[in-house]
C-alpha cells in the first residue's frame, strides 16, 4: 500500500468521530513516546512496548506525545453520525504529522488512542497523517459471558478481555453461577461448586488484567431464579411447586429460591457476602431477577400468592414479592460497594411494591405481551443497558430459535444503542438521539445453553465480528462505515497480542 492509498483511510475499530487526512503517512524507524502528565506514563510505556512488537523500537525518529487535553473533548461534527458523541474520559484527539500529538482526558482516553494507533499500524503498516477525534456516544460497551453452563478457563477469558478491550468493550459481565453450574471457588459454600472453576486466585488474575485493560468487572449472580446447582444442595430452600392447570403443567421450582422465607433469602445474602471480596473494587453487581417461576402463570404459585398478600395487602402478587426480594438484595449490595442490576423481564410488574429506581435493568426481551415495555422503564428513570437479544444473543447451538449474531443483520437492522428488542406485533421500542442520559449503553451476550455445540476455540471465532460491530455502532451511535467497510477494517486489522484465546 502506498502512502497515497494509507491518506485515503483510516482503519480503526470504533472507527472515529471525525476524520480529516491529508497526504502521506506515519512509518518512523524508530519512535520515543513521552507522557507529558504522571496520570498518562503507563499508557506512554505501553504504547511504547506495542510499537516495539510491531517493528518501531524506542528511539530518536519521531516523538509521540501523549498529554491531558486542556477542555473536554467531543467531536466537532458529531452530529454527523446517528448517535452523535458526549464528552467523556474515553474520548481523544489525535495529530499525525512527522510526529504524533495525543489529547486525552484519562488514561482511559489514552489506551482508546494509543489503540487507534495501532490498529493502523496492524492493518497496513502504517498511520496516515492528518487529524481524527473520537468520543462515545454511550459509557457502556460490554460483553455478558455466560461461563457457568460451560467452562471458560482462565487464559481464555484473559484472551476475550485483550480482544474486547482492543475495540473499545469496556465491561465483562462475569455470569459465573447458573441452573447448570457454579464456576467460582466459594470458601463458605464448597459444596456448590461445579468441579471445573476458576479459582480465587485465578480471578485476581482476570480482575487485574481488566483493570488494565480498562473494563470494569460485573459479577452476575442470578437469583431467585437460575439457582438449580446451588439449591441442589440445599433442597430445603426451594420454592413450593405451583398448582398443575388442565391445560398445562407447572414449571417445576428446582431452580427457585423460596423468597417467602427468611431463611431462605438470607441465605441468598450470606452467598454474596462469600463471593464478594473476589469482586472488591467493581462497582456493580448482577443479581439476575429473570425467569424466576413462569410469569405469565404467577398466580399459579400459592406461597407466592399467599405470601404476598399476608405482607403487602390482597390487591398485591408473587411480583410484588419478586420486587421485595430484588429492592432487598440491590440493599445488601450497596452494603459492599455495589451498584445493582437486574434482567428486565419480571420487572416493574408489581402492583403495590415500586422497584428501586437505582436498579440499573439490563433489557433483552419483551417477547411476552405481559411484559412492561421500555416506555415504563424510561418513565421510572431506571438506567438501561440494551441487550437485544434478537441481534445479541450468542446462544450456543442456536438453542430456544436464536440464531448466531452476525454483523450484517446488525447493519441491515441499522441498529444503535437506543434501538431495544420490539413489543409483541413488532411496535418499535427506541429512544432517539440526543439519548436519555439513562441509556448506558449496549451489551452482547454469549449464552452456554448447549455447551458441548462449540469448542471455546470457535465461541471465539464465532463472536469475534459480531461483537466488534457492536462495539463500533455502540461507541458511534450507528455508524459512519458501510457493511464493507466495517468487514475490511476488521480483516485487516486483526486481533492484539494476547488476545488469541487457547482451544
Amino acid at each position: 500500500m502506498t502512502s497515497t492509498d494509507a491518506a485515503r483511510r483510516w482503519y480503526a475499530l470504533p472507527h472515529p468521530s471525525t476524520v480529516r487526512l491529508g497526504g502521506g503517512a506515519w512509518r518512523p524507524g524508530t519512535a520515543q513516546v513521552v507522557a507529558a502528565d504522571e496520570c498518562l506514563a503507563a499508557e506512554a510505556a505501553r504504547l511504547q512496548r506495542e510499537l516495539a512488537a510491531l517493528g518501531i523500537p524506542p528511539g530518536t525518529g519521531s516523538r509521540i506525545l501523549l498529554r491531558s487535553a486542556e477542555a473536554p473533548i467531543t467531536s466537532s461534527d458529531a452530529a454527523s453520525t446517528p448517535g452523535g458523541a458526549v464528552a467523556s474520559d474515553e474520548a481523544y484527539a489525535i495529530d499525525v504529522g512527522d510526529d504524533i500529538d495525543i489529547r486525552v482526558p484519562s488514561a482511559t482516553g489514552g489506551f482508546r488512542a494509543t489503540r487507534q494507533l495501532l490498529h493502523n499500524l496492524r492493518a497496513q503498516g502504517c498511520v496516515p497523517r492528518g487529524s481524527v477525534a473520537g468520543a462515545p456516544a454511550v459509557r457502556e460497551r460490554g460483553v455478558h459471558l455466560d461461563a457457568a453452563r460451560k467452562h471458560y478457563p482462565a487464559e481464555w477469558i484473559v484472551a476475550l478481555l485483550r480482544a474486547a478491550a482492543d475495540v473499545g468493550i469496556n465491561t465483562l459481565q462475569w455470569h459465573f453461577s447458573e441452573n447448570e453450574g457454579f464456576r467460582l471457588e466459594s470458601a463458605a459454600f464448597p459444596e456448590v461448586v461445579s468441579a471445573a472453576h476458576i479459582t480465587r486466585a485465578d480471578a485476581a488474575r482476570i480482575l487485574d488484567v481488566a483493570r488494565d485493560l480498562h473494563v470494569e468487572v460485573i459479577p452476575s449472580l442470578d437469583m431467585p431464579g437460575h439457582l438449580r446447582q446451588v439449591l441442589a444442595q440445599h433442597p430445603h430452600l426451594r420454592l413450593p411447586p405451583g398448582r398443575e392447570r388442565a391445560d398445562a403443567a407447572i414449571t417445576g421450582t428446582d431452580h427457585a429460591l423460596d423468597i417467602t422465607r427468611e431463611q431462605a433469602v438470607a441465605f441468598a445474602e450470606r452467598l454474596i457476602d462469600d463471593v464478594a471480596p473476589v469482586f472488591e473494587g467493581c462497582g456493580r453487581w448482577h443479581l439476575g431477577g429473570d425467569e424466576f417461576v413462569d410469569f405469565a402463570r404467577i398466580d399459579d404459585y400459592p406461597a407466592l400468592r399467599d405470601a404476598a398478600h399476608a405482607r403487602y395487602g390482597a390487591d398485591a402478587n408473587g411480583f410484588d414479592l419478586l420486587t421485595a426480594f430484588v429492592n432487598r438484595i440491590a440493599a445488601h449490595l450497596r452494603g459492599h460497594g455495589f451498584r445493582a442490576r437486574a434482567w428486565n423481564d419480571g420487572m416493574l410488574r408489581g402492583s403495590v411494591v415500586r422497584l428501586d429506581a437505582g436498579i440499573e435493568l439490563t433489557w433483552w426481551t419483551n417477547w411476552h405481551r405481559q411484559m412492561r415495555p421500555l416506555a415504563d422503564a424510561v418513565a421510572a428513570g431506571h438506567p438501561l443497558v440494551n441487550v437485544n437479544d434478537g441481534l445479541f444473543y450468542y446462544v450456543l447451538g442456536e438453542h430456544a430459535g436464536y440464531r448466531y449474531p452476525t454483523a450484517e443483520r446488525i447493519w441491515a437492522a441499522d441498529w444503535h444503542p437506543g434501538l431495544f428488542p420490539a413489543l409483541p406485533g413488532g411496535g418499535r421500542q427506541e429512544i432517539l438521539h440526543p439519548y436519555l442520559d439513562s441509556l448506558r449503553g449496549s451489551c452482547f451476550a454469549v449464552w452456554s445453553d448447549e455447551p458441548g455445540a462449540q469448542t471455546v476455540a470457535e465461541v471465539a471465532d464465532g463472536i469475534r465480528a459480531p461483537l466488534r460491530a457492536m462495539a463500533e455502532r455502540t461507541w458511534n451511535g450507528g455508524s459512519a462505515l458501510t457493511l464493507a467497510e466495517f468487514e475490511r477494517a476488521d480483516a485487516a486489522i486483526g486481533l492484539p497480542e494476547g488476545a488469541s484465546p487457547p482451544g
